[in-house]
C-alpha cells in the first residue's frame, strides 16, 4: 500500500509539470523501475501470506492409506471414512492415514473425540490412538516417528517409535521403542473408559484439542491448553505425519500445520 501511494504520488508530480521530450527517457526508466518494485513487493507479500496461512491436512488428497493385513491404499472394510469434512477411523485394523509430503518446523493443531466401537485385542482396553510425526522409512506397524499419544488416561504423553530418540528433562529414549509418561498420569489402568486422578482430557464424546510442536530438534505437546511434555534432541526432525488407527474409533475434525512463530510455546 505504500509503494502505491508513492506511485500515486510520484505520477501526480508529473501531471503538475509542463513535459520535456529530452525528459522521456529518465521518466519511463524511473516508472520500469517503480513497477519492478511494485512487482517484488506483491510477491514478497504473496509468498508471506502464504506461509503464514494454516495448511489443513485433512484432505483425502493429501493422505493415503495404510493397514496391516491390506497394505497399502487398500482399506476394504471402510476404516477411513469422511463426512462433511469429519474424517472417522474405526479403529478395526492397525494402520493408519499419513501425509504423502515431509514436513519440518510447525506447530499441528488437531481436535478429536473418542467414538464407542473397540476392536479385539483392545476390545476392553483403554481406548487408543495417536499421532506419528517426523515418520521416515518404509510403511510398516509402526513406522519411525515420534508419537503424540492418544490414549484414555494417558494422553500427552510421548513415544519414541522405531529408531527415534529424544531428550526429555536430562533423560534420553530411544531407539528402541520407549515411553515419556506426562506428570500424572499415573496411576493408570488399560482398561476401556478410564480417567485418570489427574485428567486432562474432557468427558468421553466430547471434543479435545491436541498441539504439538515441531521446531528443529524440539518436540512438545500440548492437551487441552496444557503443556505435557517438552524434550530436545529430537530425531528424526523432519518427516510424514499420520494418525493411527489402534482398536478404537476415532473422529478428527481438525489437523492443521502453523507457524511456529504464531505460538507462545
Amino acid at each position: 500500500m505504500r509503494m502505491l501511494l508513492l506511485l500515486k504520488h510520484f505520477l501526480a508530480g508529473f501531471r503538475r509539470q509542463t513535459l520535456n521530450p529530452l525528459m522521456l527517457p529518465t521518466i519511463f526508466s524511473r516508472l520500469v523501475l517503480t513497477g519492478c518494485c511494485l512487482a517484488l513487493l506483491s510477491g514478497c507479500v504473496s509468498r508471506t501470506s502464504r506461509s503464514t496461512r494454516a495448511n489443513n491436512l485433512l484432505q483425502p488428497h493429501l493422505l493415503y492409506s495404510y493397514l496391516r493385513e491390506h497394505g497399502p491404499e487398500n482399506d476394504p472394510d471402510h476404516v477411513f471414512q469422511w463426512n462433511k469434512g469429519v474424517l472417522r477411523i474405526s479403529g478395526q485394523h492397525y494402520g493408519y492415514l499419513a501425509t504423502h509430503q515431509n514436513y519440518s518446523n510447525y506447530v499441528l493443531v488437531t481436535e478429536y473425540k473418542y467414538g464407542e466401537k473397540t476392536w479385539p485385542p483392545r476390545e476392553n482396553k483403554a481406548r487408543d490412538g495417536g499421532v506419528l510425526v517426523n515418520f521416515v522409512g518404509r510403511d510398516f506397524i509402526w513406522p519411525k516417528s515420534l508419537e503424540a499419544q492418544i490414549i484414555e488416561g494417558g494422553t500427552g504423553d510421548i513415544l519414541v517409535v522405531s529408531g527415534a530418540t529424544l531428550t526429555v528433562d536430562g533423560v534420553t529414549k530411544g531407539p528402541r521403542t520407549e515411553r515419556f509418561d506426562r506428570p500424572g498420569r499415573n496411576p493408570w489402568q488399560d482398561v476401556k473408559g478410564f480417567r485418570g486422578p489427574n485428567e486432562i482430557e474432557k468427558p468421553h464424546g466430547q471434543w479435545n484439542r491436541m498441539e504439538v510442536l515441531c521446531a528443529g530438534d524440539r518436540f512438545g505437546i500440548k492437551v487441552n491448553g496444557i503443556k505435557t511434555l517438552e524434550g530436545t534432541n529430537a530425531s528424526p526432525t523432519s518427516g510424514k505425519i499420520l494418525v493411527q488407527s489402534e482398536g478404537a474409533e476415532l473422529f478428527f475434525r481438525k489437523l492443521e500445520l502453523h507457524p511456529v512463530s504464531h505460538y507462545n510455546w
